[in-house]
């Protein structure tokens, strides 16, 4: 079985403000022991890292179970976990079409998830990890179909509730399901954009503040972006579901960076461009995703870019048959050092080669130019990540001291260490030129030479 290429779930997105100053109290065993605005709600003070199973199961026939869930939690905790991976998500497909008629609770689907949440949620914590959970802004979840008109839930054309149905789907059930996800024990809520808005992000963040356990909160809204002036969330998505193609990487990186230029991400709060898919591109995949000659070179770069743009890192491929390519490129120490890094500066576009995105790979000797992103790093440090966007041969790129961050542009020295092949360049002084393979990265961390 391979990972999907491209969603075939047809879901909106927008943009995330997260101005809003809403007190929230977060309590442990009865105990508050934080005060603060939601903005600043001492949870992802840097980005996430985990795994979502959307990828490769989505929501056919052969969707995720608790054995496939299980399955990942326990390869993540032998050997992704000592690299900083702790979250296991779920993703669409978990509940069943219909909510409960009477109390208007979500409904497990017992088939893929016998022992049910509390369970499962046990399970993940007892290996020491974190259990996601998904939900939708409307009356059902999106992937999960709408109610049928005929259901006898209470859901049909009139809703005429009686002793059997007492829900309409026009009803929320923000405290209702924040309460149920709660007692379950979550960590984690992604909150999808079928049948809400606006309204839907604040209420269910506010909903999730009052259950009084800490719960990072990831929004895919599918609202107006002119909407999106006081909602909170932790981490927002900042395009569509990404696939698996050096393009749609690309293009996701790029919007990423033009959402920051109005939207900065940092503690606390994390643009996000969606999940890894490292492991999956080139493979041939449902959507439809085009072959690739140089998967693993498109992987690092997908992985170097998420993480100097301190993006949340969320696996979305298989973990139980990752190569020892894919392995070495997730648990990337100095790559995720960056990601990691105190500061939480997401990096920005410095130099473009005129790259376009989503145009077709060329098949003739066609130079798609070069790109240099950088950003600071605490400390007196910054990452920086040469791209070589041309797919018919290696390129030279320079760093000079314009693409630097103009925080860090006034050193006169850098130590610099390459992430991916470990090289360390002492006592450097810009301009520093190197050579990059075809659609591949040079990844640095410079530090001020002593």
């Amino acid at each position: 079985m391979l990972c999907r290429g491209v969603s075939t779930r047809a879901r909106g997105w927008a943009f995330m403000w997260r101005s809003i100053a809403v007190v929230v109290s977060v309590s442990i065993g009865g105990s508050s022991i934080i005060s603060a605005t939601a903005e600043d709600n001492g949870l992802a003070l840097r980005p996430p890292m985990g795994w979502n199973p959307w990828n490769c199961w989505a929501n056919s026939g052969d969707g995720v179970t608790e054995g496939i869930v299980m399955a990942a939690a326990r390869v993540m905790a032998a050997k992704l976990k000592p690299s900083g991976y702790e979250y296991i998500n779920l993703d669409c497909g978990w509940s069943t079409k219909h909510r409960d008629p009477v109390t208007g609770t979500l409904l497990v689907n017992s088939t893929r998830f016998p022992s049910g949440m509390k369970s499962l949620a046990d399970q993940i914590h007892g290996l020491g990890l974190k259990f996601g959970m998904y939900g939708a802004m409307g009356y059902a979840q999106c992937c999960s179909g709408s109610a049928d008109q005929n259901a006898t839930d209470g859901s049909g054309p009139g809703c005429n509730k009686d002793a059997k149905h007492k829900v309409c789907r026009n009803e929320t059930f923000y405290d209702r399901d924040a309460k149920l996800w709660a007692s379950w024990e979550i960590d984690l809520l992604k909150f999808d954009g079928c049948g809400g808005g606006f309204s839907s992000v604040a209420a269910m963040g506010s909903a999730l503040n009052a259950t009084g356990r800490p719960i990072v909160y990831s929004v895919h809204g599918s609202v107006k972006q002119d909407e999106m002036n006081t909602s909170l969330a932790n981490m927002w998505r900042t395009g569509p579901d990404i696939g698996a193609s050096y393009e749609q990487v690309l293009d996701r990186a790029m919007i990423a960076n033009t959402v920051d230029a109005y939207l900065r991400g940092g503690p606390g709060g994390w643009n996000d461009p969606d999940m890894l898919q490292v492991g999956n591109i080139g493979r041939k995949a449902n959507g439809g995703s085009p072959p690739s000659l140089y998967p693993e070179a498109e992987g690092r770069t997908q992985f170097a870019l998420w993480c100097i743009l301190k993006s949340p890192l969320l696996i979305g491929s298989f973990l139980h048959n990752m190569t020892d390519a894919t392995f070495a490129t997730l648990t990337n120490k100095v790559a995720i050092g960056v990601n990691q890094d105190v500061l939480g500066e997401q990096a920005v576009l410095r130099k473009d080669g005129g790259w376009v995105p989503d145009k077709p790979r060329p098949t003739t000797n066609v130079a798609y130019g070069y790109q240099i992103w950088s950003g600071a790093l605490a400390n007196g440090g910054a990452a920086v990540v040469l791209a070589n966007l041309d797919g018919n041969a290696s390129q030279v790129i320079t760093l000079t001291n314009n693409e630097m961050p103009s925080s860090r542009r006034g050193n006169a020295k850098w130590d610099i260490t390459e992430a991916f092949t470990g090289t360390v360049m002492p006592g450097v002084v810009l301009p520093k030129e190197t050579t990059v393979g075809r659609h591949d990265i040079a990844m640095w961390v410079l530090r001020p030479a002593v």
